[in-house]
């Protein structure tokens, strides 16, 4: 084994071309794992892997053989030739080609704008007649509306060349200053990894790293059908990457696990406490506590030290373990190394939904429309952001929490422009003690009125249910009592209602709002009673 290890460090390792085989992306970095193929055993070297990388996360296996040793090693390089930096180079000569192309063709126009000059001002009626052989008046005009048009054509012919002149100089110049970039970085920080491997025939060599600058996020497109009773969901991905490397043509997977919060949790570390002399000097209370702390850990001292000593964070990547969600692509992708994200489908799917509208009159006059429904597709869906259409109209972005298959969630769809309400207040009295209550109360009542003004998704009478939300203060003195005193309509009983009026103070109704300007009222008063003498603020 001594024998080995010499060899490795002393031996020139072969460079070993690999390529990225599997990706997969984490909300902030990535595990790649590049493949090659070995004729045998050896001491090899994989060269330019990214700055970015973690050179404590290299993983190495080899099918068919022994992996002996690894080391990873930080170097500098200048910047080569790339496939990008030769994409780049091509498309500057090929622009070239064009603007000499075209810069011919511009002088072509040119000689035959001055040659058919020449024959127009060479043309004359009077020098010929029908019994000379030669044009006459006739003749003459016929050539001069041939060279007219002539001259027309060639001078858009011009025209145009000059339009395409300038656009070639603006991509020329544009792309000689991408390539001046690229050329100009100089000097990169790149990883290299050697491996020693003892193998007697071909093997397979698997590497696998994490690097930062990278990462993905859902977003979600949501298009609720006007009918109300459908949304066709698109389930995507928006993924970057900056590592300094594409990863072409390569199996993706998006993993909801974190290994930047590590696999172990703190352990819980133990504190002291003192008794402080007041009369005591300040170096003899140092003294004294030092001595108290040393008493209290001289039964447990080595477990105490362990438990005070930080934690370990190995990274440890949990994987379709039901601790984490991973998102397998079913055809390979192809992520460029740049500043713009590439947006991926992971799928899509129709669910159902029952159509719901609200308003809290209190804060907000609109109606917003809502959809409830159940995530009837085989994905679970993160938090992330989703873009709203109603039919063909987008809406604007809307938040989605962590919702699982099969789990009931709320799609937010917009404003509801059928429906319109208005609040006002009808009643702001304030009353002292009655003749048996030695309480004072505030007393206040309001009037909402709903219409529908054709509403989708009606029912066959045309109405429409709207939940109304109104929220009374809560007290903070047992002897403040806040109460709905008066309401032309009864309060709705169903559960998750109640559950809000219990504990959050949150009173709702239920209003079916029949078509046209008549419309639904509700009625409704506040009460709050109070000790007597007393004042209230309400915020």
């Amino acid at each position: 084994m001594l024998h080995l290890l010499l060899l490795f460090v002393l031996a020139d390792p072969t460079p070993l071309p690999t390529a990225i085989r599997e990706v997969t992306l984490y909300g902030d970095r990535a595990l790649v794992r590049r493949e090659a193929a070995l004729p045998a055993g050896g001491d090899f070297v994989i060269q330019g892997l990214p700055a970015c990388l973690d050179p404590n996360n290299v993983r190495v296996r080899c099918e068919g053989g022994d992996v002996v040793n690894v080391e990873t090693r930080e170097r500098l390089q200048q910047t080569l030739p790339s496939e990008r930096l030769q994409a780049l180079r091509e498309h500057v000569k090929g622009l070239e080609h064009e603007q000499q192309l075209a810069e011919d063709e511009r002088d072509l126009l040119q000689e035959q704008a001055r040659h058919v000059g020449r024959m127009r001002g060479a043309t004359n009626p009077q020098a010929g007649s029908e019994t000379s052989g030669r044009p006459g008046i006739g003749g003459w005009k016929a050539d001069l509306s041939f060279l007219s048009r002539r001259a027309g054509e060639i001078d858009r012919a011009r025209r145009e060349n000059s339009w395409k002149r300038e656009d070639l100089a603006q991509q020329l110049e544009t792309a000689n200053t991408d390539l001046d970039a690229a050329q100009s970085k100089g000097n990169v920080k790149v990883f290299d990894v050697r491996v020693s491997v003892e193998a007697r025939a071909q093997a397979t060599l698997e590497i696998e790293y994490l690097v930062s600058r990278s990462g993905w996020a859902p977003a979600y497109d949501l298009r609720a059908r006007k009918s109300l009773d459908k949304v066709d969901l698109a389930y995507r991905a928006r993924v970057w990457q900056q590592t300094g490397e594409d990863w072409n043509e390569v199996a993706l997977a998006l993993s909801s696990a974190q290994p930047r919060l590590g696999a172990q949790g703190p352990e819980p570390v133990a504190g002291w406490v003192g008794v402080d002399q007041p009369a005591a000097r300040g170096g003899d209370r140092l003294a004294a506590l030092e001595v108290l702390m040393r008493k209290a850990k001289s039964s447990d001292d080595e477990a105490e030290v362990a438990d005070a000593a930080p934690a370990p964070r190995p990274f440890a990547v949990v994987d379709s373990q039901g601790l984490s969600v991973r998102f397998q692509l079913p055809k390979p992708a192809t992520i460029q190394s740049r500043e713009d994200p590439a947006t991926l489908l992971i799928g899509e799917a129709q669910l159902a939904i029952t159509a719901e509208r609200q308003c809290v009159p209190a804060i907000d006059t609109t109606v917003w429309l809502r959809g409830r429904a159940t995530n009837s597709s085989p994905w679970t869906m993160l938090p992330g952001t989703a873009s709203v259409f109603f039919g063909a109209d987008y809406l604007g972005p809307a938040q989605i929490g962590a919702v699982q298959p099969g789990q009931e969630f709320t799609l937010h769809l917009g404003a509801d422009p059928a429906l319109t309400l208005k609040r006002e207040q009808t009643e702001d009295l304030s009353k002292g003690p009655g003749f048996l209550s030695s309480n004072s109360s505030d007393v206040n009542s309001w009037r909402l009125h709903l219409e529908n003004h054709g509403a989708l998704g009606a029912a066959a009478d045309g109405s429409v249910e709207v939940v109304v939300r109104e929220v009374l203060p809560r007290p903070s003195d047992e002897r403040i009592e806040v109460e709905i005193s008066k309401s032309s309509l009864p309060e709705s009983d169903l559960a998750r209602w109640k559950q809000d009026r219990e504990e959050r103070g949150i009173h709702t109704w239920v209003l079916r709002v029949p078509p046209g300007e008549k419309g639904t009222d509700l009625l409704w008063q506040r009460t709050i009673s109070y000790p007597k003498g007393a004042s209230i603020w309400i915020r």
